[in-house]
């Protein structure tokens, strides 16, 4: 087992990472939001100490399965509008390439994507009615607040906790219950969800809060050649929830999305949520799609399979963490 490891050390790979987010938010739970000085600390870094390749080479490396050296490629999932103005200015000044992976639907929507909003509407609003009743899938559910004003102690807690640990308030709690029962939705059913909790929580404005690319941004975006526009599925739903048709019309709708009204003909996808079943390979072989990403931490070879390829999440870390985190 020791050789095995230490022999698949010294092959040749690709590193893929995963960014979502170039931006600061109070409270981060999924670790998604990387800050403007640490993002463009960290392409300074992958620049200057490594080749950093397109998908397009990507996909011919992994295709013809010949991959030569260490190789890094950097991917942005769901098309948030600060990728535009935040990210594409540092890229373009290190002359750095990287993929957007583009769920169609929400480009040009003046409201967060729905799993924004939740957190807005848990996490960051000032006071919520004390009760709250939900019917979902033709379940109730039943949940009160104990602190139902937000306090300077309930903010901190929040902005320092990450969905993997134990839920420091019950906003945390309820917030990560109530996104598990609606990420397994369509999303005209999620919408509705949303709808009602905005109303039940009151206003839940709050500046800057984080929207999709716009139509323009999308489309200057497309039109770069140190940027790549991939499929990430039109209306961002669990795959792995969803029957092969299901599935196949959400691959079908992001394609034909990106090549009308973007001019961007792309066989290159990442699951959302990183979830995918048999039902995915077989809808992801039958449409021709290249490659497909999930988002498991795992490295790329020569031999990896094409259609469950990994990437490694960055954080809002210093290059030194990134690079220690890279050796590993």
């Amino acid at each position: 087992m020791k050789r095995a490891l230490k022999q698949t050390a010294y092959l040749p790979r690709i590193l893929t990472l995963l960014y979502h987010r170039v931006d600061s938010w109070e409270a981060d739970p999924w670790g998604i939001c990387v800050s403007i000085e640490k993002f463009e600390e960290q392409i300074r870094f992958l620049k200057n100490n490594f080749n950093i390749i397109s998908s397009d080479d990507l996909i011919k490396q992994v295709t013809n399965h010949s991959i030569t050296q260490q190789d890094i490629c950097i991917t942005f999932d769901d098309g948030y509008a600060d990728n535009f103005t935040n990210a594409k200015p540092i890229l373009d000044k290190y002359k750095c390439p990287a993929t957007f992976f583009i769920s169609t639907a929400f480009i040009g929507s003046v409201i967060p994507f729905w799993w924004e909003e939740l957190q807005i509407i848990f996490l960051h609003s000032i006071e919520l009615p004390r009760k709250l009743l939900l019917e979902i899938n033709g379940e109730k559910h039943s949940y009160t607040f104990d602190e139902n004003k937000l306090t300077e102690k309930q903010r901190l807690l929040q902005k320092n906790w990450k969905w993997y640990e134990s839920p420091p308030t019950d906003r945390c709690e309820i917030f990560l219950k109530i996104w598990s029962q609606l990420s397994v939705l369509q999303v005209e059913a999620i919408e509705t969800h949303i709808e009602n909790l905005r109303k039940w929580a009151g206003s839940t404005n709050i500046d800057n809060s984080p929207l999709p690319m716009n139509d323009h941004q999308l489309s200057d975006l497309a039109k770069n050649s140190l940027f790549t526009i991939a499929m990430h599925t039109h209306t961002h739903p669990d795959l792995k929830q969803k029957e092969i048709a299901y599935q196949t019309g959400e691959l079908l709708t992001c394609k034909k999305t990106l090549k009308e009204k973007y001019g961007v003909d792309s066989n290159c996808l990442a699951y959302p949520f990183g979830r995918y079943d048999k039902n995915t390979i077989k809808a992801v072989r039958t449409l021709g799609i290249d490659v497909s990403f999930t988002t498991r931490p795992t490295n790329i070879y020569a031999n990896s399979k094409r259609s469950i390829l990994g990437r490694y999440q960055v954080f809002d870390e210093s290059s030194t963490s990134l690079k220690n985190r890279l050796k590993l």
